[in-house]
């Protein structure tokens, strides 16, 4: 098993240069684009915000009606987990639809 430190990109980009595996037109290209990459934290663009709670909405529709499905599907079907699912589905997509509707 290798035991060796973990490299980092920017040494073995490094060792890539050494080995003469990469010009420096190359190595000053690659190592630019490393350092651009935007960070994972960035907020998201406020234009996407009303389709992503569009979205959301959507979604907890779409459970809300399978949830209501479910109930008579599991007492119908004597599944009792299934029916208790479906009612406690009904009470968090209600809870969460209800405050969806209070913070816009």
């Amino acid at each position: 098993m290798d035991t060796s430190p973990p490299v980092s990109p920017r040494e073995e980009l490094q060792q890539l240069r050494n080995d003469g595996k990469l010009s420096d037109a190359q190595y000053t290209e690659l190592l630019d684009a490393l350092e651009a990459v935007p960070s994972r934290s960035a907020v998201p663009p406020a234009h996407r915000e009303p389709e992503f709670r569009a979205f959301r909405k959507r979604v907890l529709v779409g459970g809300f009606v399978i949830c209501l499905i479910g109930i008579p599907a599991g007492l119908l079907l004597k599944l009792p987990h299934v029916t208790i699912l479906g009612i406690l589905g009904v009470i968090v997509t209600s809870f969460k639809l209800h405050r969806m509707r209070n913070l816009t």
